[in-house]
């Protein structure tokens, strides 16, 4: 049986539906359940006894989910909305799977359609189960068909939805082709889908993941070649040793094999021997099984396997393999269902004989998955309330159940990592689950029936959330209790510092050396899961980073030393053909329970180089297979694991550091650009080495640090770093571009950023040698075959072996006088000489000049530069004259003074004429245009249409000259320096330039002149913008969220070490800017990431939250300013 997978148009269809039909049934199913008051304190006196029975236990149901019930007996709704919401829509799209596979049934053996649902509803209203659509008719079939996915009397099945909200579902689901219901892996992407929004919400808030936030986050749809990969490099190497010569029943594209023939990843020796009986005995389990990918797909190996292997008949085969081999658990109960209900589909779609489905047959097995993570909602004693006391052995089954109770107390957040054999320290009574459930299903055989489902109060409608609960999870500690030939998954990935105190606590106790990220604190317990010695394999689809970060050293030395590494495949980043997944960099890993010898090799095969899944894919089969001593990685640098032999040559840490730079735990209050002031006041900012925009010789000179001579408040934070690689001030060195591509630049000792890793020669004469290494291709490749993280950690970089003898003949022919001076001709570089000519774009540097702007390496006389810089800045001097005196400069002729484009012209000949005579030309402006995205057009035009957007995009949306304007092409426009923009140049902007161009258009207006009563209107509203950003009344004011009220901005007074992010915000609110929002003028201001300290001036008022998008009024401020000034 071949399986089909989904393609990616009808997958984006399905993406696309799945999103819209949670708004509709979350929004119906909140509707519903406010109509029942279910989240009132009270029952309104509308509600029917049957409707007050129904709010009864949806209300018990909420609880069980986690939904508090607070002191005036209101009770929270999200939960149960979500429940609902997702219960109803899965039942209708499950019962369209039936459907279009001929397998949804009136009664067994008896296959109904969606149209025979419709007859019934239409034209034998009696035999439709209530229904009011053949969608909700199909629905209650389906539920019918699957008790252990829909449980039966669910309370969220008698709410109904309004007729509206019903519709525009089953529209939806009508919507979707059929093929889409027929491919194997549409169950599993139904679910990441559904979650997608929920992942988005939660990455968004940035709160520490929990039990709330684990389904959503960790949710990620298995790729099916992945699956393929790990399986036919398990099950189908398996086959091959048992069965020499006789060719599998089911393709094994994927199997890799040696040249002897011998499988890649090794003949699983410890595992059943006996090719005619062995599958039999085999366990395989899926800790994480999500929507059941690798269930599924082992289910559609083995059952062929075993009609192969065992003489059985299809329907003997499918019922072996789900009652034997196959088990599965998961986190999430709605992942369960669709587990459940996948691997079901499955086996009643699994043809027999004569090529037909099996169809759905009531003596099947159940699927052995169950859900690990339950929220135990009761105290022990609800649950020891179950047992009746007329039941035998009532007090030892409460004991068992207390017992039950207490291990999973954990189960939403800890799931499969849970160990009942641990945790209750082997105090159950019996190792026997089976005669535990025995018991628990007698005494809920025996409970009262009014008690479960009559008419109770709501602590008696809890009771059937309870016995479901504890049910469920006496399965999953049954599985949980196993120990499995094969552990097959893809682990959920969640790096420490995202972790709940709780998950952290969790991990560090029990798997201290995995601890830093989940997945691999997995990789260990699906270890734990299999059994021990050789008959015990893992197979695991998870981050790569930990082969080679520093952090993973001793989980890798421990790894190495007591398990086999059987095969590795390196997927790199892209192995997900899903947003979802973006960034995450994959490893496939097999490996075997048991030490391996001095003789035994790592199998390895390389896929990273591609960038898409399809092309990894093909080189998961046709790549070569590598070879490489297991023990032998232990000799590595922190044991990294790399495919090739190490080089016997010294490691460049025996001549070189590698440090990465300060943490201020704080960017936005403490990191600005060095373009948001007039100069680099030293007293309060340091430059700061930064990563780079271009990859130059000299880079990442665009930052300042607020560093305060050492005293402010930066040095004082809990939450920063701000001596991280200090000890390379000073010092010649250099830095590393090291997120995904690596690039050499220098480093020139000043402070730099923590997103900077720097190599610092430890004797400086060595310094042109090991710049040649790092900035050549062999030093990225030496890198990237010990770290294969997206950005290379620090210590990384001089971990590579290093041949210094070579380095310094090579540096000796490159740079016989040295290393060059700083230089650059980046006007976003402090380095940069001011200069227009040379530079990379010099219509926005003639722009500067003429608004007054200067640049560092103008002013500082002490700042190391090579000769040609120097010489540059000396011609600059002679552009003086063409800089305004206060910083504005009209785009219109107002006040006697030439229009902005004829000076700014005038200013370009200079830079031209000054430097070489006669080297201005007509055509060299038509350059300057082209280079500009202008080609074709007038110096004006540029100015007025294109440099503003250009100018944001250039200085990283951080601009220090603004274009101020009226909104009409031909109306007033000016471009103001910001560092001069205080409150007096302001109203002269106003009063003075404005206001002169109002007295042009008045006049005009009197004279009848086209178009002056719209220029005119559009001036004065214009001023009236500027007036109240002149008074600063909110919404026109300034808020900066690291000083307390008294020291905010009164009216427009701005700070301009605050930066332009927060002193711009009234101007682009008053809308009176060129751009105003993104993306052209991309500036957002809302909340900055991470959490305030204690101390800071908001902390209580935002609950620790850096919100920036806050108004004060003025009168607020002015208070505030008297009680500081009477204290």
């Amino acid at each position: 049986m071949t399986q089909a997978y989904l393609p990616k148009p009808l997958r984006t269809q399905l993406e696309n539906t799945v999103k819209a039909a949670r708004d509709i049934a979350e929004t119906a199913a909140r509707a519903a359940l406010q109509q029942l008051a279910v989240g009132e304190g009270r029952v309104p006196d509308y509600l029917n006894d049957e409707q007050r029975a129904l709010r009864r236990r949806l209300r018990a149901h909420g609880r069980s989910l986690g939904d508090a019930k607070h002191g005036d007996d209101t009770q929270e709704l999200r939960r149960l909305v979500w429940e609902v919401a997702y219960e109803h829509w899965h039942r209708m799209l499950f019962a369209r799977f039936l459907a279009e596979n001929g397998l949804l049934l009136w009664e067994p053996g008896a296959a109904v359609s969606l149209q025979d649902c419709r007859e019934m509803v239409d034209h034998h209203p009696e035999m439709a189960m209530g229904a009011r659509s053949e969608w909700e008719l199909a629905g209650k079939l389906a539920a019918r068909m699957l008790p252990q996915v829909f449980k039966p009397q669910h309370p969220v099945f008698e709410l109904v939805f309004a007729p509206e909200h019903q519709r525009e579902l089953e529209r939806l689901l009508a919507a979707l082709p059929a093929e889409v219901f027929q491919a194997s892996d549409s169950l599993g992407w139904v679910y990441q889908f559904w979650q997608a929004r929920r992942k988005d919400e939660v990455n968004a808030s940035e709160v520490k993941i929990g039990a709330d936030e684990l389904p959503a986050v960790t949710q990620l749809f298995t790729e099916p070649y992945m699956v393929d990969f790990l399986l036919h490099n398990s099950l189908g190497a398996w086959w091959l040793t048992r069965h020499p010569g006789t060719p599998c029943p089911v393709p094994l594209t994927y199997l890799r094999t040696l040249e002897d023939g011998t499988p890649a990843a090794g003949k699983f020796e410890g595992w059943p021997s006996d090719a005619k009986s062995g599958l039999a005995d085999f366990k395989l389990l899926d800790p994480c099984c999500g929507s059941g990918h690798f269930l599924v797909a082992a289910f559609l190996m083995l059952v062929p396997m075993r009609v192969a292997a065992e003489d059985l008949s299809a329907r003997e085969a499918v019922d072996a393999v789900l009652r034997d081999n196959l088990h599965g658990l998961e986190l999430d109960p709605r992942c369960v269902e669709i587990a459940v209900f996948a691997l079901a589909l499955a086996a009643w779609r699994f043809p027999d004989e004569a090529g037909q489905p099996l169809g759905v047959r009531a003596d099947m097995p159940a699927p052995n998955i169950a859900c690990c993570g339950l929220k135990v909602a009761a105290r022990a004693a609800d649950w020891m309330a179950l047992v009746p006391d007329e039941v035998p052995n009532a007090a030892y089954l409460r004991q068992e159940l207390r017992l039950l109770h207490d291990s999973f107390s954990q189960a939403p957040l800890l799931g499969s990592l849970l160990d009942p054999a641990r945790s209750l320290k082997n105090d159950l009574a019996t190792p026997s689950f089976d005669t535990l459930r025995a018991l628990l299903e007698r005494a809920l055989s025996t409970e009262r029936p009014a008690t479960l489902w009559g008419e109770g109060n709501e602590v008696q409608d809890e009771a059937w959330d309870h016995a479901l609960t504890a049910r469920g999870l006496l399965d999953a500690a049954r599985l949980l209790d196993g120990r499995y030939h094969l552990v097959v998954t893809n682990v959920p990935y969640l790096a420490r510092g995202k972790q709940s105190d709780a998950l952290k606590a969790f991990c560090e106790t029990h798997y201290p050396d995995a601890k830093n990220d989940l997945a691999n604190v997995f990789l260990e317990r699906c270890l734990e899961l299999s059994q021990r010695g050789a008959a015990g394999v893992v197979q695991i689809v998870m981050p790569q980073n930990w082969l080679f970060l520093t952090s993973y050293k001793k989980q890798r030395e421990s790894l190495l030393k007591r398990a086999q590494w059987n095969l590795l495949a390196r997927l790199g980043e892209g192995g997900f053909d899903s947003p979802q997944a973006a960034g995450a960099f994959i490893v496939l890993l097999t490996q075997t329970h048991a030490p391996a010898d001095e003789a035994f090799a790592l199998r390895g095969v390389d896929a990273s180089g591609p960038k898409g899944a399809a092309e990894k894919a093909a080189l998961l089969r046709e790549e070569e297979v590598v070879s490489v001593g297991q023990k032998g990685q232990l000799g590595n640098p922190d044991a990294r694991i790399v495919f090739d032999e190490s080089e016997e040559l010294p490691l460049l840490a025996n001549y070189a550091e590698g440090l990465v730079g300060l943490q201020t735990g704080d960017d936005p209050m403490f990191v600005s650009a060095y373009w948001e002031r007039p100069a680099i006041d030293l007293s309060v900012w340091e430059p700061m080495q930064g990563t780079p925009e271009e990859l130059t010789e000299f880079a990442g000179c665009s930052w300042l640090v607020k560093w305060e001579s050492g005293k402010g408040v930066l040095l004082s934070l809990p939450t920063s770093r701000p001596t991280q690689g200090a000890k390379a001030l000073g010092k010649q060195g250099i830095a590393i571009h090291r997120m995904r591509v690596l690039y050499a630049y220098r480093f020139i000792g000043d402070r730099f950023h923590q997103n900077v890793a720097i190599v610092v020669p430890k004797a400086p004469e060595h310094l042109e040698a090991i710049w040649c290494f790092c900035s050549s291709p062999e030093y990225s490749d030496a890198v990237r075959r010990i770290d294969q993280k997206l950005n290379v950690t620090n210590a990384t970089l001089v971990k590579v072996p290093f041949d210094l003898a070579h380095w310094q003949q090579v540096a000796a022919e490159r740079y016989p006088d040295g290393l060059p001076k700083p230089y650059s001709d980046d006007p976003t570089q402090w380095l940069f000489h001011g200069h227009p000519q040379p530079a990379t774009d010099p219509l926005q540097v003639a722009v500067a000049r003429l608004l007054g702007y200067r640049w560092p390496a103008e002013t500082d006389a002490g700042m190391e530069l090579a000769d040609e810089a120097r010489q540059w800045i000396a011609h600059t001097d002679k552009l003086a004259a063409h800089a305004d005196d206060d910083g504005i400069v009209c785009l219109p002729a107002v006040r006697g003074e030439k229009p902005a484009h004829e000076r700014l012209l005038a200013l370009l000949i200079a830079a031209w004429e000054t430097v070489t005579p006669g080297s201005w030309k007509a055509s060299t402006l038509d350059r300057l245009l082209a280079e500009a995205d202008c080609a074709g057009k007038s110096l004006e035009v540029w100015l007025r249409e294109k440099f503003f957007e250009q100018h944001a995009k250039r200085f990283h949306h951080r601009p220090f000259i603004w274009h101020v304007w009226d909104g009409l092409k031909d109306g007033f426009g000016a471009l103001v320096n910001y560092h001069q923009l205080d409150a007096r140049n302001l109203e002269r902007l106003i009063h003075t330039y404005l206001g002169d161009w109002i007295r042009i258009q008045e006049a005009g207006v009197a004279s009848g002149l086209d178009g002056a009563p719209q220029r005119l209107a559009a001036a004065q509203a214009l001023k009236k913008k500027l007036e109240a950003i002149l008074e600063g009344e909110a919404p026109f004011d300034i808020f900066v969220r690291w000083k307390p009220l008294a020291e905010q901005p009164i009216g427009w007074n701005p700070d301009l070490n605050d930066g332009v992010r927060l002193n711009i915000r009234p101007w682009m609110t008053a809308g009176v800017l060129r751009h105003n929002k993104g993306p052209k003028l991309n500036i957002k201001w809302d909340k900055d990431r991470g959490k305030d300290v204690e101390s800071a001036p908001w902390f209580h008022k935002f609950k620790g939250d850096r919100i920036n998008d806050h108004h004060v009024t003025l009168a607020e401020k002015r208070a505030a300013r008297d009680v500081a000034r009477g204290s």
